[in-house]
């Protein structure tokens, strides 16, 4: 929880609908916001796993790799990874300022990578960043007590048992 960077949020979200809600450009008025998606993708990443199975002879480092093999890719243990992430089980969206950090193209993987990257990515990412804008505009959301909140995931990652939270209205 960390309710005066959703003070900042909501306060960047205010000020992003202003300017026009309805228009195609909210997202791009919306780059703390942003950086708070792409972090939380980062620790809970929408799908935590993903098979691919090879076409042809390959190596991954000193194993062979032969064709039909199936190779298990973990967005979840790579956005965790201590050699590619600085504290990487900490919540650092600022980590997201651009230019701020060269990262490898597969080092980070929400939405898979290469040629099966997945087709909704740009429409998810301007769809979250949207209704997140206006929920934050009106509410303020905060855990509720006592409940620990635990991912869960089969294909897609989740909280087990719901995500039960605390909204209030904005002043």
């Amino acid at each position: 929880e960390q309710p005066a960077l959703q003070d900042r949020a909501a306060a960047e979200a205010r000020t992003a609908i202003a300017g026009g809600a309805d228009d195609a450009g909210l997202p791009d008025r919306l780059p703390l916001l942003r950086r708070i998606v792409e972090e939380s993708m980062r620790l809970y990443p929408p799908v935590p796993r993903f098979d691919r199975q090879a076409v042809g002879p390959d190596r991954l480092g000193e194993h062979e790799v032969a064709p039909g093999d199936i190779i298990s890719i973990w967005p979840w243990l790579l956005h965790r990874h201590q050699r590619l992430w600085d504290e990487p089980d900490a919540f650092l969206p600022d980590r997201w300022i651009e230019g701020k950090t060269e990262r490898h193209r597969f080092q980070y993987l929400p939405f898979g990578g290469g040629p099966r990257v997945c087709v909704g990515m740009r429409f998810a990412m301007a769809e979250a960043l949207t209704v997140l804008a206006h929920w934050l505009s009106s509410w303020r959301f905060a855990p509720v007590a006592g409940r620990e909140v635990r991912p869960s995931g089969m294909v897609t990652l989740r909280p087990a048992g719901g995500l039960p939270l605390r909204v209030s209205g904005r002043e």
